[in-house]
């Protein structure tokens, strides 16, 4: 008798093993397969045509809408980011229009050569620095490249990019 209850124990042991092992394995699979995008989706980075050389000069910044696509988890959609773009001498000069403190959009205010941010009322100067108000760094600065004419700006802060600079 003590044979015959020792083998079920084996057997009902090995089959909990057996299914605790699958059912770990399918488990972690799932989780693996339904996480990945959390961490697999780092959006590139592209150049995203913004205009003709001729469309920007150096008394002032020219708004412009940078559109490109985007991955968020399963979800694929278009994403929109305003930036300021000026000529400087022979060069270009891209800054995003986030405000450093809480993210909202700054306006560039021409009379005043300004840059305001209306959630906070920081101020940037025609640089971009921060001189007044809540905001603790200077505007982030995109990268700018031409071609023929044509300009190209980064959709990614400076330090991040791999590209030329015009």
């Amino acid at each position: 008798m003590s044979h015959d209850e020792s083998r079920r124990k084996f057997c009902q042991r090995g089959l909990v093993g057996i299914g605790t092992v699958f059912g770990l394995s399918a488990v972690g699979s799932g989780a693996a397969f339904l996480g990945s995008p959390a961490f697999t989706n780092i959006t590139e980075g592209q150049w995203i045509e913004v205009g003709s050389t001729d469309d920007f000069n150096e008394d002032g910044y020219s708004q412009v809408v940078l559109e490109f696509p985007i991955q968020d988890g399963w979800m694929y959609g278009e994403m929109r980011m305003l930036a300021y773009v000026r000529k400087k001498g022979d060069k270009y000069i891209a800054l995003s229009a986030v405000c450093s403190h809480l993210g909202c959009n700054v306006r560039y205010e021409e009379e005043k050569k300004e840059f305001f941010c209306p959630c906070h009322s920081g101020v940037y100067d025609f640089d971009g620095i921060n001189i007044a108000g809540p905001p603790p760094h200077p505007l982030q600065s995109l990268k700018v490249k031409e071609e023929e004419g044509v300009l190209f700006v980064y959709n990614k802060q400076e330090e991040e990019s791999d590209g030329e600079e015009a």
